[in-house]
């Protein structure tokens, strides 16, 4: 039997310490994988759309506020009456829900791409490590399609009062890419855009019944 000398003593130590070193980078890079899935990776998905919600809320904003000033008697003419009755202007509401969402397309086309870096520790969900840490950079450009419709809504005031509005109801479908990964949420936002008050007659039936 041979027996093993000081010298395959320290090599099989040597070994082992490597072997053991490997192992133990290999659980460490699979805990910082896992860590990185579970915790880093939702929080910046979690930043990146609220960067991008209040982008594209800020876009369908000054489209809006853009048409109206630019076109102030866009909305005069959404609303037609005729024997007593009252009802949406289809052409006008159409030719005016056309410019909206052609505004809003545009500016939304026009949107740069949002670049910053967000601290690390800031991404570990623990408030003693927030703001520390090198920068993980983030990096979202934010496009996407834009929906619209101009719908009539009525509301009773009092006894035969009625006001009729007009509303403009955006939808505006993100797509976030973030990191050579993409991600879709969708924008709603309504803009009144012309108000009608109506006021008729009050019917014997309610008179008689608060004499």
């Amino acid at each position: 039997m041979r027996r093993c000398s000081a010298k395959d003593r320290r090599q099989a130590r040597r070994r082992g310490f490597c072997l053991l070193a490997v192992l133990v980078l290999a659980a460490g890079v699979l805990s910082l994988n896992r860590y990185v899935n579970t915790v880093v990776k939702p929080t910046l998905h979690e930043l990146a759309e609220y960067e991008a919600r209040s982008a594209a809320v800020q876009a369908m904003n000054r489209a809006v506020a853009a048409e109206l000033t630019r076109s102030p008697a866009l909305c005069d003419a959404l609303f037609t009456q005729g024997s007593g009755l009252v009802s949406l202007d289809a052409a006008a509401a159409g030719a005016a829900q056309t410019q909206f969402v052609s505004a809003v397309q545009i500016e939304m086309d026009a949107l740069p791409e949002i670049c910053y870096a967000v601290p690390f520790g800031s991404l570990t969900n623990n408030s003693l490590l927030s703001g520390l840490g090198p920068g993980w950079l983030l990096s979202i450009r934010p496009k996407g399609y834009v929906l619209g419709e101009i719908r009539e809504t009525t509301q009773s005031l009092s006894i035969n009062t009625t006001r009729y509005s007009a509303v403009l109801q955006l939808s505006v479908t993100v797509n976030m890419i973030l990191d050579g990964s993409t991600a879709t949420l969708t924008v709603a936002a309504d803009y009144p855009l012309a108000s009608l008050l109506v006021c008729g007659d009050i019917p014997n039936a309610y008179a008689s019944d608060l004499d």
